[in-house]
């Protein structure tokens, strides 16, 4: 099960895979033996597959994908944010353009669990409307 911390060092480590640990001890504002424990873990996990850090397949054709496109009742979408981070399961939230704010990647083991996560989206105070997509396939 990954946390937050787990999901912000990937997104370093897309972002620069050679990015020394120190750095991103100093980023993430961790020790330098918890930024080499985490990789440890998700390397035996199969997250991350190669120094290259790609996402393992195996890992990630076991997780059920979908994005969620939320729509707000208020201008500012920090408190939502916020608490999107806090949601075990949303793997990135990005802000849009036009008839939608945000768009939420959510990542689950089961439809139970993704039914549950839109339940907790649903009913955050400034989600208005949301409209949900299951991922099938990656075609690129």
């Amino acid at each position: 099960m990954m946390d937050q911390l787990d999901h912000d060092l990937l997104q370093n480590l897309l972002h620069d895979a050679r990015m020394p640990i120190t750095d991103l001890a100093k980023r993430l504002k961790v020790s330098r033996a918890t930024i080499q424990n985490r990789i440890a873990k998700l390397k035996h996990q199969g997250v991350i597959a190669r120094f290259t850090v790609e996402l393992g397949v195996a890992d990630e054709d076991r997780l059920i994908s979908a994005f969620t496109l939320v729509r707000l009742n208020a201008n500012d979408n920090r408190v939502t944010v916020a608490a999107l981070k806090k949601v075990s399961s949303v793997f990135e939230v990005h802000s849009l353009s036009g008839s939608f704010d945000l768009v939420v990647e959510l990542r689950t083991r089961s439809l139970a669990k993704l039914d549950s996560v839109l339940d907790k989206i649903r009913e955050m105070p400034d989600v208005r409307d949301t409209e949900t997509s299951i991922r099938l396939n990656r075609v690129g």
